[in-house]
């Protein structure tokens, strides 16, 4: 069987034009593709479009329009204000859990005002008895609270046996009062005087179950001071002897890249705090012996006690040793007149002057960088806050505050030159600065 040549049988054909195709796809013409080019060309060509501008972008997101609308200096200064706000609000919220447990608080501040006094005192009995830490904080600690015991008894002791002489001197200097009333420039008829004394005695009698209720408060106020000052014995017993470990586990609550810095700013702190309570204990004695000297020179009976009380009002700088000498001058002028009194009145005066510019400036200098306006400062402000307390607690507070974050700001040596592990940080870097006893240097 003969299969036909289908290239014969179109070999007479004369095409139009070359095929385009294939055994899967149709075969076209040159004449197909010319018509269909002809006809896009008839098409109308699509009109151009105009450049894009700046409403049909898409929109920007509010925030990044907000922070690119705001200059920089306002950017930085809200910032700021952000922080400290933050910072008042948890200085707010630390005050409030402060008060509420403010006995604590204080009889723990006081226990470190005992251990800032005592601790050079228990580091050398410490070295001679072979470093036995127990032993030389009882020591130490049993004899300061004896010596303060003593000083104590003998003021209540002094003012006990002159109370009666005192109350006499009282009534007879409201005596003169009332006849230099009378007879000086003001002429107060004997029967204003009179009137006067019986207003101020009915008060009394109708405020007699007031005052027993404050008797009453009074001893609580005594239990409370006792069990306060056990608390504060027992608090600076366990930071005599263990200051080292107590605050290397304070250390631990703190991120071990801030260790080293944070160690700086506690032993500086610590230094500060240490220098300024001993050299306000330093600053107490002078003025207490000055004005000793000057009251048993004048003769005044409670002149021990009248000392005690120069001594304790010189710890609140500014105010403390004006009250207290306000309270010995007019002692002085109930026992021996206006000249003693303002004898007195000067030496008090002198010695004002004396802390200001020669006291101060020689035992205060080295440990405490304070200006004056910012001691006032603290005192009135502690004073609003928190009383006579606050008034003792203001100055050293703002005083270590002031070393602390000064120290945060210096930067830790590098400990592979100071010869430690690279990327040991439980241990703070060597220094060659002589550094405070306690807190104690960090080690392994």
């Amino acid at each position: 069987m003969s299969v036909p040549d289908t290239n014969s049988a179109t070999a007479g054909k004369s095409p139009s034009g070359p095929k385009v195709g294939g055994p899967l796809l149709p075969e076209l013409n040159s004449s197909d593709v010319g018509d269909a080019t002809a006809e896009v060309a008839d098409e109308p060509s699509a009109p151009l479009l105009p450049p894009p501008t700046v409403a049909d972008q898409p929109a920007m997101p509010m925030t990044s329009l907000t922070a690119e609308a705001v200059i920089w200096p306002v950017r930085v200064a809200s910032e700021w204000a952000a922080r400290l706000i933050l910072i008042a609000i948890a200085s707010y919220l630390f005050l409030r859990v402060l008060e509420k447990v403010s006995f604590v608080a204080f009889t723990l501040v006081i226990g470190l005002f005992f251990t800032a006094i005592l601790h050079p005192l228990e580091a050398k009995l410490r070295e001679r008895l072979g470093g036995r830490k127990s032993l030389s904080t009882a020591i130490v600690l049993l004899s300061g609270v004896a010596l303060f015991g003593l000083i104590g008894w003998f003021v209540v002791a002094q003012i006990s046996s002159h109370s009666g002489a005192l109350a006499g001197q009282v009534s007879q200097a409201g005596q003169r009062i009332q006849r230099w009333l009378e007879t000086g420039p003001f002429h107060v008829r004997s029967a204003d005087t009179a009137k006067w004394i019986t207003n101020v005695t009915d008060a009394v009698r109708s405020h007699q179950a007031q005052l027993a209720s404050r008797v009453l408060s009074t001893a609580q106020v005594l239990a409370e001071f006792v069990g306060g000052l056990f608390l504060a014995i027992l608090s600076a017993f366990f930071m005599l002897r263990d200051g080292d470990i107590i605050w290397r586990w304070m250390l631990r609550l703190i991120p071990t890249g801030a260790r080293p810095r944070t160690d700086i700013a506690g032993n500086r702190g610590w230094h500060t705090l240490g220098g300024y309570i001993r050299g306000e204990v330093t600053i107490a004695v002078i003025h207490s012996l000055s004005i000793f000297i000057a009251l048993l020179i004048l003769r005044v009976p409670l002149a021990a006690p009248l000392a005690v009380v120069i001594f304790l009002g010189s710890f609140i700088p500014i105010l403390g040793l004006t009250v207290a000498g306000t309270i010995c001058v007019a002692v002085t002028f109930l026992e021996h007149g206006v000249t003693a009194a303002v004898v007195i009145a000067i030496v008090i005066i002198v010695l004002v002057q004396l802390e200001g510019h020669v006291l101060q400036p020689v035992i205060m200098s080295r440990a405490v960088h304070l200006h004056p306006l910012a001691v006032a400062l603290a005192v009135a402000s502690g004073t609003t806050l928190y009383g006579v307390v606050g008034a003792l607690v203001a100055v050293p507070l703002v005083a270590f505050l002031n070393s602390f974050v000064r120290g945060l700001r210096d930067e830790p040596a590098d400990p592979v030159a100071e010869g430690e592990k690279p990327g040991d940080t439980t241990s703070p870097p060597a220094r060659t600065e002589r550094r405070p006893a306690w807190p104690p240097r960090t080690t392994r």
